[in-house]
């Protein structure tokens, strides 16, 4: 009489056992890191006055990491893009906007939000500032950003 399964059936079946677990806790652990929506702190941007509805918006950060910080500010002169940055000799100004190029920025509708495909950074374009970074960790959402530079782009025509 020979055995059900001989030794070799049982190192076989238990091969496929192993690998069937294997793939499972693989799957379990791609899903976890690289496939669930990224959990994102929501972060408000803040203003010196307690009436948060008439407060009108006149800088915003829209980019930061541990090197740089990239702010969004209303001037004398228009809104200007300045960079921070900790390593020598970078960043500064990097572009203004006058107030008439802002105003017709805003009549054509030329400027817009996309959040790409990175889990941490997007992009925004405002006029011929093309691909400028922004962080999702402090604009969960494309339209939060794409808000706040029309109030932006409105308060520097009307200061």
């Amino acid at each position: 009489m020979t055995p059900l399964y001989t030794y070799l059936d049982w190192i076989n079946t238990s091969a496929q056992v192993i690998m069937a677990a294997t793939a499972v806790i693989t799957a379990v652990i791609a899903y976890r890191t690289f496939l669930k929506t990224p959990d994102q702190e929501e972060v408000s941007v803040g203003t010196t006055s307690d009436d948060t509805e008439n407060a009108k918006i006149t800088e915003l950060t829209v980019f930061m990491t541990s090197k740089q910080e990239t702010t969004l500010k209303i001037e004398a002169n228009g809104l200007v893009c300045s960079l921070k940055d900790t390593r020598p000799n970078k960043g500064g100004i990097q572009w203004v906007i006058s107030k008439a190029q802002a105003a017709r920025i805003l009549e054509s509708k030329n400027y817009s939000v996309n959040p790409g495909y990175k889990a941490s950074t997007g992009t925004f374009n405002i006029g011929i500032r093309r691909n400028w970074l922004y962080s999702k960790k402090l604009f969960s959402e494309p339209d939060i950003l794409l808000r706040f530079l029309t109030e932006l782009l409105q308060n520097t025509v009307n200061p």
